[in-house]
């Protein structure tokens, strides 16, 4: 009796009193099997389909933020006219494809008391330079601000108007806007 056994469900094997002899035709009929499965599977790969690629597309939408700020000083019209420093005018705005400041005057450019009395004057900021107010000054900007740009807000009286006291009042309008 060999020391290996062959049963319909597996081989035993006394593997303490084994000899390479014994269990030799099992093995080359295990190695008869593992080739083929082995070939089948190298075989088996070139047919296996490549990786698939997802492609996600991100899109977003940034708002437009434009305003303008303006820090002021309390100022009293000097009776000799001249200059008048109105504040630190700031605009901001963030649109790619820039922006415009309309600078307007509610009463056209002049100073009005209760009585209906005028004094005209001009305005001074960045490209608008002494300049009347009759009709809205257009500064045009074709790049975005993303920082807080400031610049000087002057009022400029004429000299020989000045005269009579009073209340004098115009509301002066800022806009900035994205093109």
């Amino acid at each position: 009796m060999h020391q290996c056994g062959a049963r319909a469900d597996a081989i035993q094997c006394d593997w303490s009193r084994v000899t390479d002899k014994d269990c030799l035709v099992p093995m080359r009929a295990f190695r008869g099997l593992a080739r083929p499965a082995f070939l089948a599977l190298v075989l088996a790969l070139p047919a296996v389909k490549p990786a698939m690629a997802l492609n996600i597309a991100v899109k977003g939408v940034v708002e437009s933020n434009c305003f303008v700020s303006l820090s002021t000083d309390d100022s009293s019209l000097p009776t000799d006219g001249g200059n008048i420093m109105l504040g630190a005018l700031g605009e901001h705005c963030n649109e790619s494809s820039g922006y415009t400041v309309v600078l307007s005057s509610t009463n056209g450019g002049a100073l009005v008391d209760a009585s209906g009395n005028k004094i005209p004057y001009t305005i001074s900021y960045d490209q608008v330079d002494g300049r009347p107010l009759s009709e809205p000054q257009v500064i045009n900007r074709l790049d975005p601000q993303t920082e807080l740009r400031t610049g000087a807000l002057l009022l400029s009286l004429p000299r020989q108007l000045v005269r009579q006291g009073g209340f004098f009042s115009d509301t002066l309008t800022i806009t900035v806007r994205a093109r």
